[in-house]
C-alpha cells in the first residue's frame, strides 16, 4: 500500500496555506484548555481512515474521552477499528511506546497522534534543576525519535501539548524549547467569545489565522 503524504486538516483554507498534515513532518498543536486541540487531531484521524490508512493514537496519561473519540469517528462514518488506542500511564511507559514506534511502525499506519504529549513529562518533574535535567533530556530524546519516525516512515505525526503560565510571558507550551525546536509545524489554538476557537500558524507556513467551532464531526471552519 502506498503511503499517503498529505492528510486534510478539516479546515480548507489552512490546507491551502500549509498543504495539510504532510508526511515526514512533526506537527505540534498547543493552546488553552478546551480550545479544540484534541478535536482537531481527532478529525485528522478520521480523515486518515477515510483515505485508507490506520492511526496510532497514544493517549499520554490515559485522559482521552473515549465517548468523544467514538463520536467523531462515528459522525465521519469511519471504521473505529482502524484507530489503535494506546494508553500510557507514566513517563517511562511513554518512552517505551515511542521506542517501539522507532523500532518499527506498521506499513498501514499513516498517522500517529500523541495526545497530551507533555502531561506525563510535567508530572515526572520534581521542581529541582539537578533532578529534572535527566527528564528534560529524555523528553528531547522522545521528541527527536518521533521526528525520526515521521521521516523514516514518510507519515505525519501530531503531538498535542499542554500549556502553563510563565510570569511576565503569558501562556507558553510545557517544555517549549524542546517541542518548538523539533516541530516543523506549530499551531496555537485560542478560545474566543461565543464558543469560537482561533487557530494561528506559528511555524511551518505563512502567517495564517482561522476561526472554527467544535462539532460532532470534529471541527468546522467559521468564515
Amino acid at each position: 500500500m502506498q503511503r499517503m503524504m498529505r492528510i486534510p486538516t478539516g479546515l480548507p483554507k489552512l490546507d491551502l496555506a500549509i498543504g495539510g498534515y504532510v508526511g515526514g513532518v512533526l506537527h505540534f498543536i498547543y493552546g488553552e484548555e478546551k480550545s479544540g486541540k484534541t478535536s482537531l487531531a481527532l478529525l485528522a484521524a478520521a480523515n486518515t481512515i477515510k483515505l485508507g490508512g490506520k492511526v496510532v493514537w497514544v493517549d499520554c496519561g490515559e485522559r482521552i474521552h473515549v465517548k468523544r473519540l467514538l463520536q467523531v469517528l462515528s459522525t465521519n462514518r469511519v471504521d473505529a477499528s482502524k484507530l489503535m488506542l494506546t494508553p500510557v500511564k507514566d513517563f517511562d511507559e511513554q518512552e517505551a511506546t515511542i521506542i517501539s514506534l522507532l523500532e518499527g511502525t506498521s506499513p498501514s499506519t499513516r498517522l500517529i497522534v500523541l495526545d497530551d504529549y507533555t502531561y506525563l513529562h510535567r508530572i515526572a518533574m520534581k521542581g529541582e534543576v539537578k533532578e529534572d535535567a535527566p527528564i528534560f533530556k529524555r523528553l528531547t530524546f522522545q521528541t527527536a525519535s518521533l521526528k525520526e519516525v515521521a521521516l523514516t516512515n514518510g507519515i505525519p505525526i501530531i503531538i498535542v501539548g499542554q500549556t502553563h503560565e510563565v510570569p511576565g510571558l503569558g501562556i507558553k507550551p510545557v517544555a517549549s524549547r524542546i517541542v518548538r525546536y523539533w516541530s516543523d509545524v506549530i499551531f496555537r489554538l485560542e478560545n474566543s467569545p461565543m464558543g469560537i476557537k482561533v487557530l494561528k500558524v506559528e511555524k511551518g507556513g505563512p502567517p495564517f489565522e482561522q476561526r472554527f467551532k467544535i462539532t460532532n464531526v470534529g471541527i468546522e471552519a467559521v468564515g
